[in-house]
């Protein structure tokens, strides 16, 4: 059981680690010669924005929807290999979503030539993937939780 988690927090370092690299992304790429006007940029920021807050939202809904519902009713028991793995491809998949904000936060700044305009975003990113770090929630099964 602690080698799981310690893969799901390795695996969790790794996304932590690109999106430092999405932010050092933003402010490495040379400003485009023609950078969009304020008023299309603006326009880009909030379609990213939406586009941001479904990805976000996202993340909550396939966490509870798929992993939390299935543990806390006994049906996923995440300690055999297939409930491990099945945990571990709903992380992935949610920690992707992160990054996917960063990414969208990193082509607004380089669309508008301004590297801070990826900040929101980045950090938006990484409070996701700070709240959906492992857990234990997560990686015990919900008749040892009961006991604890």
């Amino acid at each position: 059981m602690t080698g799981s988690r310690g893969a799901l927090w390795l695996l969790w370092a790794g996304f932590a680690a690109l999106l430092v690299l999405e932010l050092a992304f933003a402010y490495a790429v040379p400003s485009r010669q023609h950078p969009w006007y304020d008023a299309q940029a603006s326009v880009a920021g909030f379609v990213l924005a939406l586009l941001s807050l479904v990805a976000g939202v996202g993340t909550f809904t396939l966490r509870e929807s798929l992993a939390l519902r299935e543990i806390r009713s006994g049906t996923l028991d995440p300690t055999t290999p297939e409930g491990f793995s099945r945990v571990r491809l709903m992380l992935f998949v949610l920690w992707t979503l992160c990054l996917v904000i960063g990414l969208f936060g990193c082509g607004l700044a380089y669309g508008a030539a301004s590297p801070r305009a990826a900040l929101p975003y980045l950090i938006a990113a990484a409070i996701l993937l700070v709240l959906h770090a492992p857990r234990k929630a997560i990686t015990i099964p919900s008749q040892e939780r009961s006991l604890a």
